[in-house]
């Protein structure tokens, strides 16, 4: 029975829109929209065609909001820096060596408690269980090693 309005939508959608693509994808939306709900059985036609101009509607708000964005994000200062920057590439290589220097220095069981939390993402319980200790151990070396990576690193700069 949907197919009935397709020619219609389409020719709707085409007078209002730029792409052959974006109207079948519209009139498909419509047609999608139908079957989830119950058509009025007096004018299904203007129930229909009023779910095409919302779609419209739905439409320009998205764009609107794209543009702005588009616009804000146009103007901000950081914008005209380059992200392949050769010094920032370079900084960032010294800040990830400094990194895993300051890392290298930390006690072996602190160090592997502190990556198995941070990179591996596991939980202190687990890693408490797994060396025999409490979950507040597990916390205090992990405390404890994000207090001397952040004065390494603060040193850095």
């Amino acid at each position: 029975m949907s197919y009935r309005w397709r020619p219609a939508l389409m020719a709707f959608f085409l007078r209002r829109v730029d792409s052959r693509a974006e109207a079948e994808d519209l009139t498909q939306e419509v047609l999608l929209r139908m079957l989830d709900c119950d058509l009025p059985a007096g004018e299904p036609d203007s129930y229909i065609f009023r779910i095409a101009q919302n779609l419209l509607i739905d439409r320009a708000r998205k764009t609107m909001v794209r543009d702005r964005y588009r616009q804000r994000v146009a103007h901000e200062p950081e914008r005209m820096l380059d992200p392949l920057d050769p010094h920032r590439i370079a900084a960032s290589r010294e800040q990830l060596a400094a990194f895993a220097a300051a890392l290298a220095e930390l006690p072996e069981r602190t160090r592997t408690m502190f990556i198995l939390f941070r990179l591996e993402n596991l939980s202190q319980e687990t890693i408490g269980a797994a060396y025999g200790i409490s979950a507040s151990a597990v916390k205090q070396q992990i405390g404890k090693a994000m207090a001397t990576l952040s004065g390494k690193m603060r040193d850095l700069r």
